[in-house]
């Protein structure tokens, strides 16, 4: 619990140095961060999940938390409502960057299989706190009122995609006997993995860690499959499917799919809900 407490500090103060100065090396720092995270964090996990019978029930439960979610979003978003897209022509570019964090992950799985790491707690939590302070430097600059005034009449969409992933985290913990805590705080990342899943690893263990992670990574990916096939039905509610992420690795897919005019928009939605996450998380395991 009091890692928590040490989390929101570190990245409250990281956010008002960001404010105060821009930090340009953060952004580019971060993807290191994290990937050096994930793989211990996969090492971890790779001391305590060695069969092939935990993987399959790692998916499993993966699949459970993250089906409700994104239903939920989708359908809240569809109540409230907008005009189905236009089709567009454009190709959009995949970053590259979630292939690589899934390779640090099961190059971790399989070190940890033979490798214990010591102090594993000390180990994920020190390198949390480190990314939590990278990303509230480069946070900073995005955050103040220019950023919450940016086209606030489609903050239904945020909205929506948050209220189906708590009320989905809710569902899947009811239908499938998931600790609360957990499966509302795994589908609460709405797709940023590289945050959810170390803190859930810090909070609950390696084996919920992997869950958080693979949730919200299936989440992106399950993003560049779903968007284009649906892409005759209301951008509100495409946008919810990728949480998070529309404001960088899904980013090009949505404006290539809707249109230009969407741009701002995603940009607008996964700016909110990365503003969001970092504080509802601590908030949700500390209830």
């Amino acid at each position: 619990m009091e890692f928590i407490y040490v989390y929101l500090l570190v990245l409250a103060v990281a956010i008002i140095l960001g404010r105060i100065r821009e930090f340009k090396w953060a952004g580019k720092v971060q993807p290191y961060v994290t990937g050096v995270l994930i793989f211990f964090m996969g090492m971890w996990a790779g001391n305590e999940i060695r069969s092939l019978s935990a993987v399959g029930q790692l998916f499993m439960t993966s699949s459970e938390i993250l089906v409700p979610s994104v239903g939920v979003g989708y359908l809240t978003a569809s109540v409230f409502g907008d005009r189905p897209a236009e089709i567009s022509g454009a190709r959009a570019k995949r970053s590259k960057l979630p292939y690589s964090f899934a390779i640090s992950a099961a190059l971790g799985w399989m070190v940890g299989a033979f490798v214990l790491l010591p102090s594993p707690t000390e180990v994920i939590s020190g390198l949390l706190t480190l990314l939590v302070l990278v990303i509230g430097l480069d946070m900073g600059p995005s955050v103040g009122l220019d950023s919450f005034k940016r086209d606030l009449t489609h903050s239904w969409i945020p909205f929506s995609a948050l209220v189906g992933a708590v009320a989905g985290g809710l569902i899947s913990s009811a239908l499938f006997s998931l600790n609360v805590k957990f499966s509302v705080a795994a589908s609460v990342g709405l797709g940023w993995y590289s945050l959810d899943g170390p803190l859930l690893s810090s909070y609950f263990g390696p084996n919920y860690g992997m869950v958080g992670f693979m949730v919200n990574f299936l989440r992106e990916q399950m993003t560049f499959f779903a968007v284009p096939l649906l892409r005759d039905q209301k951008p509100g509610a495409l946008l919810t499917i990728g949480g998070s992420t529309t404001m960088d690795d899904t980013l090009s897919l949505y404006a290539s799919t809707l249109g230009d005019e969407y741009k701002e928009i995603a940009l607008f939605n996964g700016l909110v809900l990365s503003m969001i996450i970092p504080f509802l998380l601590p908030f949700i395991l500390s209830a």
